[in-house]
């Protein structure tokens, strides 16, 4: 149980640190141009793929979400499934805790910085 509350510790810092990378990013930095793809500046770029990291683990929080609770529903009073569907409902919940707050903090330093 201890390990896997310090890799769900390292996995969130490391989202978190992930998830940064766009907003302190140098506004005037533009990616070479190449032929055929738009040039964008680096931090639009990396805004980007950050919103898109940061929906797809919401979607991905609330699929399981949705899937442990057919897990509850269909564990007909078996003890074991019901505790691990329980969890899985409660990690991702969390999950979207830690995502919403980094969305805040990213909020946060995006308006400081600009």
């Amino acid at each position: 149980m201890k390990f896997i509350a310090v890799k769900n510790v390292y996995s969130s810092a490391c989202l978190l640190f992930l998830s940064a990378l766009p907003k302190v990013a140098s506004a005037n930095a533009a990616l070479e141009e190449i032929p055929g793809v738009p040039s964008k500046p680096l931090d639009q770029v990396l805004g980007d793929v950050t919103d898109w990291l940061i929906d797809f683990g919401i979607m991905l929080c609330v699929l399981l979400i949705v899937w442990g609770g057919v897990n509850y529903v269909a564990a007909m009073g078996d003890e074991q499934r019901i505790t691990s569907a329980k969890k899985t409902i409660h990690y991702a919940i969390w999950g979207i805790v830690i995502i919403a707050f980094s969305y805040a903090i990213l909020e946060e330093i995006d308006n400081t910085l600009t």
